[in-house]
């Protein structure tokens, strides 16, 4: 049994118990798959789409994405698709407002109040990179390197930046030796928690880790960081500014054996945190988990038969706030497959082989987004060797 004196029942104010996820599907339910767009299909600012980013999704199902686009003017363009309206936000060879012109876009961030944000890369030998939200057609920097960053040191670089509805930013932020979780609104950083400060658990902060950190919309903040103390991993989240311990690798795992780290953070409004943990000295090497009412649950396990296949190691994973989880396999290396994860079961919304809305049959897929609304995004590889960004609705 994981042992929770000093670790999860710490939490219980701030984790929320469990929503009853099951009634958010049926098993026998075929999934309601709609394509949003192909490649070969002409861009509306002009020239032809080639190839799409991964999409992120808001609660009213408006899309960012990038593509980049052939033709007389190649380029990579971010678009905001909003009320079947595709329109162009920024360019690659756009003028960034840090100096120099846009060269790359990643981290494609969208809330729903329709503020969309990028880290974008920039051939400003100065700025280098920056973390940016784009309000209608006005596009501001939130967080640039070579800024002073709270606590001392300039940025870097930049990881993992996510936005919640109140426009608020939370990322991993690097300086020279250092690196820490800030926060960033109207050009003002803070410091969340930063490598060297004290863990509530022994030690101090060392490094954060895979996909912290995870944001929500009442600015709560869960992570996953390494410490000082025998090199312990632990997930975390914030209660009352400071860093509470919800489970460590000093902890047993529900599937037996101890854990060993920890990955692929998710938080819900509710405060309910999700994660992937793997495990040593067990027959179920890692699992997705989420915490319930004094214990964690695991909603899907390696190993585990879903529909005549087994799921092997976890990859990407995302939240709602019925606490059904999306998530991939990041075995075998090209995802062949996109799952959800329930307190009812687990089964697959999508599958490689499957026939694809608007022709050919799905080989591959990208990391999925998943809105409120129970509205899968992705992008996929069908067998005629077009890209297409498809909308699954789970409910």
């Amino acid at each position: 049994m994981i042992r929770l004196g000093r670790s999860l029942l710490l939490c219980l104010t701030v984790v929320a118990l469990a929503t009853g996820g099951a009634a958010a599907w049926r098993a026998d339910a075929a999934p309601d798959i709609h394509i949003v767009l192909r490649t070969g299909e002409p861009a509306p600012d002009g020239g032809t789409f080639s190839e799409f980013s991964d999409p992120s999704i808001n609660d009213g199902g408006d899309l960012i994405f990038g593509a980049v686009i052939t033709g007389a003017r190649a380029r990579e363009t971010l678009y905001l698709r909003a009320g079947g309206r595709v329109r162009p936000l920024v360019s690659t060879g756009a003028p960034a407002p840090t100096g120099g012109v846009f060269r790359a876009f990643s981290d494609l961030l969208l809330n729903d109040g329709g503020t969309a944000g990028f880290l974008g890369r920039t051939t400003d030998a100065r700025v280098t990179e920056a973390i940016y939200l784009v309000r209608g057609d006005a596009i501001s920097p939130v967080a640039a390197v070579g800024e002073t960053a709270p606590g001392g040191g300039v940025f870097t670089d930049f990881a993992n930046p996510t936005l919640n509805n109140r426009d608020l930013v939370a990322f991993v932020g690097r300086t020279v030796g250092r690196e820490g979780i800030f926060t960033a609104s109207q050009s003002r950083a803070s410091a969340v928690v930063m490598a060297g400060d004290p863990a509530p658990d022994g030690g101090a902060f060392e490094f954060f880790l895979d996909g912290t950190p995870a944001l929500n919309n009442r600015d709560g903040i869960a992570f996953v960081a390494s410490t000082t103390e025998h090199h312990r991993q632990g997930v975390y989240i914030l209660a009352g500014g400071h860093p509470v311990p919800i489970v460590t690798t000093d902890d047993d795992a529900p599937v037996g054996g101890r854990f060993t780290e920890f990955g692929s953070v998710v938080l819900t409004d509710a405060g309910t945190v999700g994660f992937v943990g793997r495990t040593a000295r067990s027959q179920v090497p890692e699992a997705l988990y989420v915490t319930g009412r004094a214990t964690l649950v695991p909603l899907a396990t390696a190993g585990q038969d879903v529909a005549g296949s087994s799921l092997t190691k976890f990859a990407v994973a995302v939240i709602d706030a019925r606490e059904d989880m999306v998530f991939e396999l990041s075995l075998p290396v090209i995802p062949q497959a996109i799952y959800l994860a329930t307190r009812a079961g687990v089964r697959a919304i999508v599958r490689a082989g499957e026939r694809a809305p608007g022709g050919g049959t799905f080989t591959a897929f990208s990391s999925p987004a998943l809105n409120g609304a129970g509205q899968v995004a992705f992008v996929a590889e069908t067998d005629d060797g077009r890209h297409g960004i498809y909308l699954v609705s789970l409910r």
